[in-house]
């Protein structure tokens, strides 16, 4: 269906014919892996059983210009065969169900055609009737939908703020939206019809309606209320109510000040008539959104085109002396609040967005409302979420196309970009990487892995559930991260990992409680205690690893080369990010590991390398002193220092050893990294250690640096970074050598 949809809507650019604005927008819908209604699904199953009987003749039939023909188009825009199929089985499933259950004969056939003397057969072709005539109002509805928020569809005309009057208290503005002026455009003058019976003012008057900045949609700064039409002045009033966000607030001290004071009004042409001077009057048009714009369009450009640019200043000579600094510090404070305009907007769409992914769009109307960053709201929304991964960037694939995804054929195809055959085995991996790439907002320099992939980075095993002929694998969700758990002492010890992250994170956190007071007399005052709070900042590093494939090996199509290509470069980022967690130096690229943490309980150093059972205790009184005892508590330390403490006595009498007969140290959970320095020791709750992982592995090709031997460089990078949200449940220690 995916396949068949992507390739009609090419064939539509290409030939321009076939299909109408619902059939793309069914194929997007395919395209995208969207979810589809059982109502959608009947619609095609309806759909491709009217256009059957055509099939024969036009399925395979080719235009003069050698492209399919219109009906062909159209019938892949659905989904093609394969939409056919699947629309098919799932509406006779429905059927089914709706057959078994005690309806009303109404509900399928109204009332004012239903008949006691009409025949069986007689009344089946009258509910068909009634069903295509429903369908096709409900595909004209839905085409309506789509086209209301198509922006070259839209009309704009533009008015000056007429009688504003501002209650800054409320932030609302009272203004004229659009009047009966006439506006020039190619076909000739064209008047808006400001009776009642004129306009639909249904999505104007439902509260709902957006006031945006220069028409861009992803720029809301308020919403438009108590839509009035004047009819004595033949005028659409209105009351506009600005939002309390960063853009939203510049523009409105903007239009208090007097500074903008140009709007304009998107809206849809539905119908016109000719009248006898020549011009054309909209009888029937619906406003979909009102504007604070700088130029606003004019008659000599015409409705529905962008204000054209002014001309161009004509060169002169001018003296250096001429412009002042002042000048040009102005021009540059200009630019600078331009952009950061922009970039608050980019940042509240990319709120709701993250919002409406987890169902919690008020937390975002709560960070919109107190002009919290970006930052801030993602750190606020994964405390939220728990363990979700912020952003899921899965392109859909199914398991079967995970299966067959292959390293090693796009590792063939980039080394050798010439070569036709491997560019072709390794079509569908590029094409998967570039949709991941995509819908992560990435811009890898080479193959970007998708995330579906990513989670099922397991060993292939042989087995005969699939094709005989198809290679299959063991399918486990999250083995991309089990990879980095079994080979990070960090995510052994229970560290937090956060997924699907983008861009600055910041994490909110208590960095100190309310406490209680006595109340000294009676009715004396309490005293005034108040949490306080921070923030914890995860921003992305790049980590690498590489491995090296001589040629001879990368002619292979064995399992065994497939996996340990992958082995080697999941193990090699995996201990790269424990490394960084541990000790990480905070500087050159690196992220701020645990031992340079600052904050962190750095008891008395031991009297040797090899630390007693009271040193080692001490570094858990340090951290219950600071109230932090609690979580995912362990022992992190190198295998020559366990060694030693598998022999060192607790005392002298007991015969017992600091490393207990379970392995465990204390009662806590001892693990043993070649990671960790000689010498170091850290304790500690890992779970307030947080790994934030950002998208996918970018993977590179060099063919170059050992190409006198055929051997080819395979580099991973991985975007990563390290935190840690209490720097007291966290104690370091070592001889001070």
């Amino acid at each position: 269906m995916v396949t068949a949809a992507k390739r009609a809507l090419e064939w539509r650019r290409e030939y321009g014919r076939g299909g109408t604005d619902v059939g793309v927008a069914r194929a997007r819908n395919i395209a995208n892996r969207d979810n589809l209604s059982d109502e959608t699904v009947k619609r095609m199953y309806s759909f491709f059983s009217r256009h059957e009987n055509n099939k024969a003749k036009h399925y395979s039939a080719k235009e003069p210009d050698g492209g399919p023909t219109a009906w062909r188009i159209a019938w892949d825009l659905w989904g093609g065969n394969a939409g056919y199929s699947f629309s098919k089985r799932i509406a006779e499933r429905l059927e089914k169900e709706r057959s078994m259950q005690d309806m009303d004969k109404s509900d399928t056939i109204s009332p004012d055609i239903e008949d006691e003397t009409m025949t069986d057969e007689v009344r089946e072709e009258v509910i068909e009737e009634v069903s295509v005539e429903t369908e096709e109002v409900l595909e004209t509805e839905e085409a309506e939908v789509e086209n209301r928020f198509d922006r070259e569809k839209m009309e704009t005309r533009g008015m000056i703020f007429d009688t504003k009057v501002v209650d800054e208290e409320k932030r609302t503005v009272q203004i004229a939206v659009s009047s009966e002026e006439p506006v020039e455009r190619s076909f000739g003058t064209e008047v808006l019809d400001h009776d009642e019976r004129s306009i639909d003012l249904s999505f104007a008057r439902s509260g709902t309606m957006p006031l945006l900045l220069d028409h861009d949609p992803r720029q809301q700064i308020g919403v438009v209320e108590d839509v009035r039409l004047d009819g004595s002045a033949r005028r659409l009033r209105a009351t506009v109510r600005f939002g309390r966000n960063g853009l939203a607030k510049d523009v409105f001290e903007d239009v208090v000040d007097g500074i903008r004071s140009n709007i304009s009004v998107g809206y849809h042409v539905n119908s016109m008539v000719e009248d006898k001077t020549g011009s054309y009057r909209v009888d029937n048009w619906l406003p979909m959104e009102v504007s604070v714009v700088s130029i606003p369009a004019d008659r000599t450009v015409g409705v529905g085109r962008a204000a054209e640019a002014p001309p161009a200043k004509p060169k002169t000579e001018t003296l250096i002396e001429e412009t002042t600094m002042s000048e040009e510090v102005q021009v540059d404070v200009e630019a600078v609040r331009a952009e950061a305009a922009r970039s608050a907007a980019k940042d509240t769409a990319e709120m709701y967005r993250l919002a409406a992914k987890h169902n919690k769009r008020d937390m975002a109307d709560e960070a919109v409302k107190n002009g919290r960053s970006l930052a801030e709201f993602r750190g606020e929304l994964l405390e939220a979420i728990g363990n979700a991964p912020l952003d899921t960037q899965e392109i859909g694939l199914t398991k079967k196309e995970v299966r067959n995804f292959s390293l090693m054929n796009a590792i063939r195809a980039m080394a050798n970009p010439t070569d036709r055959n491997a560019q072709e085995a390794a079509r569908f991996e590029f094409e998967a990487s570039q949709e991941a790439a995509k819908r992560a907002g990435a811009d890898p320099q080479g193959l970007y892995m998708p995330h579906d992939v990513m989670r099922s980075w397991a060993q292939r095993d042989l087995n005969t559930s699939d094709d005989s002929a198809m290679v299959a694998e063991a399918y486990r969700g999250g083995d991309f991260i089990d990879v980095l758990r079994n080979a990070s002492s960090v995510m052994q010890a229970g560290a937090t990992m956060l997924t699907g992250l983008q861009g600055d994170v910041k994490i909110p956190k208590k960095t100190a409680a309310s406490t209680g007071a006595w109340i000294a007399t009676e009715g004396g005052a309490s005293t005034e205690s108040e949490p306080t709070f921070g923030q914890v900042t995860m921003s992305p590093k790049t980590v690498g690893a590489f491995t090296d494939i001589t040629r001879l090996m990368m002619m292979q199509s064995s399992l065994d080369i497939e996996n340990l290509v992958r082995n080697d470069l999941s193990t090699g980022i995996a201990l790269a990010i424990d490394n960084g967690a541990l000790q990480g130096s905070g500087s050159s690229g690196q992220p701020t590991g645990i031992a340079n943490t600052s904050g962190i309980n750095a008891p008395t150093d031991f009297a040797a390398a090899t630390p007693t059972f009271a040193e080692v205790v001490a570094m858990e009184t340090a951290v219950a002193e600071d109230n932090a005892l609690m979580g995912n508590l362990a022992y992190i330390l190198p295998a020559s220092m366990y060694g030693a403490l598998k022999t060192a006595k607790k005392d002298a009498g007991s015969g017992e050893f600091v490393v207990e007969p379970n392995g465990t140290i204390n009662g806590r959970t001892a693990i043993v990294s070649n990671q960790v320095t000689a010498g170091d020791l850290y304790f500690g709750n890992f779970a307030d250690c947080l790994i934030g992982m950002y998208g996918g592995l970018d993977i590179t090709v060099d063919p170059y640096t050992a190409s006198t031997s055929g051997t080819v460089r395979i580099v991973a990078l991985q975007t990563v970074d390290v935190a840690i949200r209490h720097a007291v449940s966290f104690a370091y220690n070592n001889d001070g050598a």
